[in-house]
């Protein structure tokens, strides 16, 4: 007896093998045409196209959707933003600056992206971070802007009755 419940096992788990097998089969198949389908080859072998080597023979695509399907803000449009916002209102903190976007271009900027504004600005010392906020840097004096002053009187080590001299930024000429 127990040869045939061996033999009616080994039967039963053969059959289970093979009805795992063709349902792995379909679902496969039935995942591959999915796949297809959404890439819009409609079942069949999407054709495909020689690799190029570099940028020769290249035309300008279509602008391709991100895939968060959220549109991109204008090229330029942050550093303006930020600007504007902290010429306004100094002191902000990142999401404050956000919370400021008043039309609909201003609206497409991500906090990221003004983050990253405010590191690489502070890094070439167009803004200043104080306690966490925000703020435009305050230019300091331009050398190159130098006016010369001057003198209304005798200035030091000059003789007192000689030839009335100038000074630049506290220098003799």
């Amino acid at each position: 007896m127990p040869k045939a419940t061996r033999t009616g096992t080994d039967k039963l788990s053969t059959l289970i093998a093979e009805i795992e097998a063709e349902a792995y089969a379909r679902g496969r198949a039935a995942a591959r045409k999915e796949v297809l389908d959404a890439l819009g080859a409609g079942g069949t072998a999407a054709p495909r196209s020689k690799a190029s080597r570099g940028r020769k023979g290249r035309t300008a695509a279509a602008p391709r959707r991100r895939t968060s399907g959220g549109k991109r803000a204008p090229r330029g449009s942050v550093p303006r933003f930020v600007e504007r916002v902290l010429r306004e209102r100094p002191g902000l903190t990142p999401p404050e600056i956000l919370a400021q976007a008043a039309t609909d271009t201003e609206r497409l900027i991500k906090l990221g992206s003004i983050r990253t504004e405010l590191t690489n600005g502070r890094g070439q010392g167009r803004y200043e971070l104080v306690d966490g906020r925000w703020s435009l840097a305050v230019p300091g004096p331009d050398p190159a802007k130098a006016v010369e002053i001057p003198s209304t009187g005798p200035t030091p080590g000059s003789e007192p009755g000689g030839e009335e001299s100038r000074s630049t930024l506290g220098l003799n000429l």
